[in-house]
């Protein structure tokens, strides 16, 4: 793997790590089995894969709109490995991988997708306690791109006495030499401020703790990501990962680590939304079909489809300029007003209440950063524009309890 200096528009110029990782220039979008996979009827189960199901939900993942839009990674989490054989090489879940994994990678391929697995930098994964891959580096490493895999998340249980600094360097360099481009995704959980030294061995990593479906974790990840430094920000092929998303779940997801997600319809469109602006990889893990016959059938909720397939909120988030902050804070009656200047010259802008009450939201074109003394205003739930002209403000508007209200500015 080669890094290379990459220039973000005009708006930072920063190290990053280009190795031609597929559908990694840009903030990823893509799915993961994480609550979403089971077996037949039994779907969704926590901590579960099979090749029928990852199959049927590679199918499920075109056939609900998300490839339309631009998804891509499909990626599996903590189910899928069973143990080491004598040469010390990773096998499938024979009972559920009677083939290996090679067939299912291929068959994400065939359909276009970026194909990713997870692993674990200690000696044993942290939901399944399945074998990590300390002291396995290369195995893993060379195992995977014989596969074909492309996207590899490594997570950090059970590691002790090692530091993420000089661990995670070690895949890195043994994912460099198999010579296949495979993304790199760190997961230690922010502890160690992963975007100060991140860029220069993976492509995207966790900024935060784990993400919950519950209004407070929803919060506390927005919180920490307004922390990060912008110069920490806005590199191609360099992302601070906020975890993935956990839109519309309720009683049809599987409960992660027996944590049911439980978020009102606003408080979901805020998730999306803020990690949007914040340059966020989008991943969620959400079932995609619905097997309680038997017979998977794809589907996602009204509620998953308004939110996961608006391409103009999708939009703001696929560029290479730094991750959008506040800009002003928000109080006890006003929403906060976060920016993202964008490569084409408008900005997305979010007033975002975290206030357990309805605040007002407004803004003026000078707040979020726009040049010129007039613009032009989408709303990006609604489609419909405003015209707006300096020093007049946009709004007020009622922003509720928990809300976001996005837009993009045109000139």
């Amino acid at each position: 793997m080669k890094r290379v200096i990459a220039t973000a528009s005009l708006f930072v110029t920063a190290l990053s790590y280009n190795n031609g990782a597929p559908n990694s220039r840009l903030p990823p979008l893509g799915w993961s089995s994480w609550v979403a996979l089971g077996p037949g009827s039994q779907h969704p189960i926590f901590d579960y894969c099979d090749e029928a199901g990852v199959k049927a939900a590679i199918d499920a993942f075109k056939a609900v709109g998300l490839y339309d839009v631009g998804y891509r990674h499909f990626h599996l989490d903590d189910c899928w490995a069973h143990t080491r054989n004598a040469t010390g090489f990773l096998t499938a879940e024979p009972d559920h991988f009677p083939n290996g994994m090679k067939p299912v990678v291929d068959y994400a391929h065939s359909a276009g997708l970026t194909f990713g697995l997870y692993t674990d930098a200690g000696t044993e994964t942290c939901v399944g306690g399945r074998p990590g891959s300390k002291g396995y580096w290369d195995n893993d490493a060379n195992l995977f791109a014989e596969w074909g895999v492309d996207w590899v998340k490594m997570d950090w249980c059970y590691t002790q006495g090692m530091t993420p600094q000089t661990t995670y360097p070690l895949m890195s360099s043994a994912l460099n030499k198999t010579g296949r481009p495979i993304h790199f995704n760190l997961c230690e959980g922010g502890m160690d401020n992963p975007w100060e030294w991140g860029p220069k061995i993976a492509q995207s990593w966790r900024m935060s703790r784990d993400h919950e479906g519950i209004w407070s974790s929803t919060k506390y990840q927005i919180m920490r990501s307004a922390q990060i430094p912008a110069e920490y920000t806005g590199t191609e092929y360099a992302w601070n990962d906020m975890d993935m998303l956990e839109t519309g779940n309720y009683a049809q997801a599987a409960h992660a680590n027996g944590k049911e997600a439980n978020m009102t319809a606003d408080e979901y469109k805020t998730e999306f939304v803020m990690w949007a602006i914040s340059a966020s990889p989008l991943v969620v893990t959400t079932p995609i079909m619905n097997c309680s016959t038997g017979t998977c059938i794809p589907g996602i909720t009204d509620l998953q489809k308004e939110i996961l397939l608006n391409k103009d909120i999708i939009a703001i988030n696929q560029d290479s300029t730094p991750q959008g902050r506040p800009v002003v804070p928000g109080t006890n009656t006003t929403a906060a007003i976060w920016a993202r200047n964008l490569t084409d010259g408008s900005v997305a802008v979010a007033l975002y209440n975290e206030a357990d009450v309805d605040v007002s939201g407004s803004f003026t074109l000078s707040q979020i950063g726009f040049p010129d003394d007039v613009g032009s205003v989408k709303d990006l739930w609604t489609k419909q524009f405003t015209i707006v002209s300096s020093p007049a403000p946009f709004g007020p508007v009622t922003v509720c309890k928990h809300c976001t209200e996005v837009y993009r500015v045109f000139a």
